[in-house]
């Protein structure tokens, strides 16, 4: 008998604790709310941490294209007529990549009559005003 008596009280135990079991209880909820609040957290901090980083890599690469882009120009236009490039300082405005861009252009005379050094410094315009330098390159230009 004793060993009946036994299991009666195993499985009236047994069944009183599952009643009890049938739900979370509030710290449990807490808890996982606070985990999933720590880890949305940090999720969204670091896709806006990419977010910068798409955006500055995409606009130094187009602010390189405006740079070169001039550079280019100033070889051609120099390369078409025997004159040589001026020196001095100018400052011209361009639109690439549904942007306004700046540039500072320096053209210097070098120890040869022949050849200059230029140097475009390439800023972007937002609401009037030159952000940067974002980009800077410098070359030689030659009469030929």
């Amino acid at each position: 008998m004793m060993a009946g008596q036994g299991g009666f009280r195993q499985r009236h135990f047994r069944q009183r604790h599952f009643r009890r079991r049938k739900g979370f209880t509030l710290i449990e909820v807490l808890v996982a709310l606070l985990v999933f609040s720590v880890l949305g957290f940090a999720v969204s901090s670091r896709v806006g941490d990419i977010v910068n980083q798409t955006f500055n890599i995409e606009r130094r690469t187009v602010a390189h294209w405006v740079t070169d882009n001039h550079l280019a120009r100033l070889k051609l236009s120099a390369a078409a007529t025997d004159a040589v490039l001026p020196t001095g300082r100018t400052t011209e405005r361009v639109f690439m990549g549904d942007r306004e861009w700046r540039l500072e252009v320096e053209v210097e005379d070098t120890t040869h009559p022949w050849l200059r050094r230029v140097e475009v410094v390439t800023f972007e315009v937002i609401d009037d005003r030159p952000v940067g330098p974002i980009d800077q390159m410098v070359a030689f230009v030659g009469r030929y």
